[in-house]
């Protein structure tokens, strides 16, 4: 999919409590490519199957995997969600060879479904994915999800569990591309937010909570685009499709990096973030887990892109992805080179060496896990409530929302907030420092 949003930096998170992880020496794991990628190629399957936005689950000892897939590339093939299944996690098959789930005339998904996330909760298998009318219009995608008892047929429900509605809110312009994980016998489902605060266009990763995956809060912000490493200077625009896994009380967030190459939004980075406890810091990596330029498959200057990166947590430690990609042209020089043929009846088709799905995995010496508060890291902010000013231990940078998710203040570099002006109520505080991010609720007062 793709998501044409500005971005604007805003983070919300509501703060629980304050841990720091230890993984052992490695904070963010050093993922090696397998050397057979991709190993499920255009074409693999079924004639033209366009393979896109892979979800892995393993139970049993064997590997599931929920794909988006079209008949082709062309803009009029409809995509649908097909399931396959592995004994290695390399080697996959159609199973069955039709489609698990697919758009139905006369639903709000009668036009695609696509990027599966599925998650088992109370001996129930839950898809969350990304569905849409006829015309492929991303202010028409709404978020959906469906149920099943077997992991192959299933159930969906009848509307959506979240839609954009114009509101100025992050979800008012655009959702989709949902990522699910079960954390504390509760559904988190993250996905790819877009729209207004305070009139400020904003793309971010937005995170909603479910006790019985049906039911969900009032979507929250959960990551912004990290613009030290991405600067918007360098037409990077924000990130999009996450998927995150859950070890131990951790909890890992997968992401694309969309940036405008040549006037087209494209999707060049994976990258990964990190959170303790739903403490409401996030910490992100210093650099991509990999770039469309790593692999030959997806190393192109036009219409290439590496995107839908998904975790498992394997045997003995051992940390997997799966990530879609493909390398459609390059350009050189004024010189053209396509890795697609056009057929006698205009039908598109791919050369299978440039379009697939990919692996890579890490393994970590030992498992993650909590550690003590680390004071010396903590930003405290008092009094709270308050009445006139509030002041922090360090100098950093702030922004102050209301419930609704409005700006109502945000500075640099400071240590002291001065709220005589604002209304009594409550509003969130987020602070932030180096690549910590932190919020917490507070409370102003006026007598």
């Amino acid at each position: 999919m793709k998501l044409y949003f500005k971005y604007i930096l805003v983070f919300l998170f509501l703060l629980k409590k304050i841990v720091i992880a230890q993984t052992s020496s490695t904070f963010f794991p050093n993922f090696q490519p397998y050397p057979s990628n991709p190993i499920i190629k255009y074409g693999d399957g079924f004639a033209d199957a366009a393979w896109n936005d892979p979800c892995v689950i393993k139970q049993n000892g064997q590997y599931i995997m929920y794909i988006s897939a079209a008949n082709g590339i062309s803009d009029n093939g409809t995509v649908k969600v097909y399931r396959q299944i592995s004994s290695d996690g390399y080697n996959w098959t159609l199973s069955p060879t039709t489609p698990v789930l697919e758009p139905l005339n006369g639903t709000y998904y009668a036009g695609g479904t696509e990027t599966p996330s599925v998650v088992f909760k109370d001996s129930t298998y839950h898809m969350y994915l990304t569905c849409y009318p006829p015309g492929n219009v991303g202010a028409d995608f709404v978020i959906a999800h469906a149920t099943s008892t077997n992991g192959i047929n299933w159930a969906m429900d009848a509307t959506p569990i979240l839609e954009s509605d114009g509101s100025p809110t992050i979800y008012g312009g655009l959702v989709g591309e949902p990522g699910a994980i079960v954390y504390h016998d509760s559904v988190f489902v993250f996905f790819t937010s877009a729209g207004t605060i305070s009139g400020n266009p904003i793309q971010c990763i937005g995170l909603m909570k479910s006790n019985d995956g049906t039911v969900f809060n009032v979507p929250q912000i959960a990551v912004t685009l990290p613009t030290s490493v991405y600067p918007l200077s360098s037409n990077y625009w924000g990130l999009s499709t996450p998927s995150a896994l859950a070890i131990n009380d951790s909890i890992y967030l997968f992401t694309d990096v969309a940036q405008t190459i040549n006037g087209v939004w494209t999707q060049v980075a994976l990258h990964q973030f990190k959170t303790d406890g739903i403490s409401g810091i996030w910490q992100y990596d210093d650099a991509p887990i990999h770039t469309m330029q790593d692999f030959n498959w997806t190393n192109g200057t036009f219409y290439s892109e590496i995107r839908s990166i998904t975790p498992l947590m394997d045997d003995n430690n051992l940390l997997r992805i799966w990530y879609a990609g493909n390398r459609l042209a390059d350009v050189t020089a004024g010189d053209t080179t396509y890795h697609v043929t056009v057929d006698g009846l205009g039908n598109i088709h791919v050369d299978p060496n440039y379009w697939g799905i990919g692996t890579s995995s890490y393994q970590f010496q030992s498992t993650v896990s909590v550690s003590e508060i680390n004071k010396t890291q903590v930003i405290t902010a008092f009094p709270n409530p308050s009445s006139g000013k509030i002041y922090l231990s360090k100098n950093s940078d702030i922004v102050i929302t209301d419930v609704t998710g409005k700006l109502i203040l945000s500075q640099l570099n400071t240590s002291i907030i001065d709220i005589t002006n604002q209304s009594s109520g409550m509003y969130f505080l987020t602070i932030t420092k180096n690549k910590e991010q932190l919020t917490q609720r507070i409370k102003i007062i006026k007598e």
